[in-house]
C-alpha cells in the first residue's frame, strides 16, 4: 500500500461525515437518478412510512437527494407534505420536492415540521449522537430513522448501529426487518427507529 493510500484511509477514519464533495460526485453520476428512484431505495421510505399517522403532516426528509423518497411518501398518503434537506447542490437543484441545500453539521434545521426523517442517512455520520442531538429537538412530533442493522463500516458507512445507539431515548420504538439485497440476493437486516419528540416540542 502506498503512502497516498494510507493518508486517504486515515482521513476517512477521522472525518465526521461524508463531505459535500462526496455527495456531489454521487449525484452527478450517469446512473444517479435511476439508483435513487429504484424500488429498493423507495422501499426504505415505505418501511419508514409504516409508523407515520395517516393525517395531515409536515415532514422534513434529511438527506433527501433528488426527493424521490419524499414523493413516494406523498403517494402513500396525500395528506402528507414532504420537503427535503440535502447537502448536495446537484441533487437539491434537480429535486422533485421542495428542497433546501444545507449541511446538517453546520447549519440549523428548518423549523415547523411534525416529523423529521433520516432514511438510510444516519450511518453516514461518525458521531450519531451529535446528529440526533440536532435532529430530535427540531421535530414537533417525532423522528423516524432507518439504518442498516449492525452494518459493516466502509468508506460510505461511518457508523454501525444497533439498539444500544438509541438508549438515550427511552421512548423510542425499534423494529427490525429482513430483506433480499438487490445486488447479490443476500439477506440484509434493516432497523427502523421511531423517537417521539420531547413533550415541550409539541404544540
Amino acid at each position: 500500500m502506498g503512502s497516498l493510500d494510507i493518508i486517504k484511509r486515515l482521513k476517512a477514519r477521522l472525518r465526521r461525515s461524508n463531505p459535500r464533495s462526496f455527495w456531489e460526485q454521487e449525484y452527478e453520476s450517469v446512473r444517479a437518478e435511476a439508483k435513487w428512484a429504484s424500488d429498493a431505495r423507495l422501499g426504505f421510505y415505505e418501511f419508514a412510512a409504516e409508523v407515520l399517522p395517516r393525517e395531515s403532516l409536515k415532514i422534513l426528509d434529511i438527506g433527501s437527494g433528488f426527493g424521490f423518497g419524499g414523493r413516494r411518501l406523498m403517494e402513500i398518503c396525500p395528506l402528507w407534505r414532504v420537503e427535503g434537506f440535502e447537502i448536495s447542490r446537484a441533487a437539491a437543484d434537480h429535486a422533485v420536492i421542495p428542497t433546501r441545500c444545507g449541511d446538517l453539521l453546520q447549519e440549523p434545521l428548518p423549523s415547523g415540521f411534525d416529523y423529521l426523517l433520516l432514511v438510510q442517512t444516519l450511518e453516514h455520520f461518525r458521531d450519531t449522537r451529535d446528529v440526533l442531538s440536532r435532529v430530535v429537538p427540531a421535530a414537533r412530533r417525532g423522528v423516524v430513522i432507518t439504518v442498516p442493522y449492525r452494518g459493516k463500516l466502509n468508506r460510505k458507512h461511518l457508523a454501525s448501529l444497533d439498539e444500544s445507539c438509541f438508549s438515550p431515548y427511552p421512548g423510542a420504538s425499534i423494529q427490525l426487518r429482513r430483506r433480499v439485497y438487490e445486488k447479490d440476493s443476500s439477506l440484509k437486516t434493516d432497523m427502523r427507529v421511531h423517537i417521539p419528540a420531547p413533550s415541550g416540542n409539541r404544540g
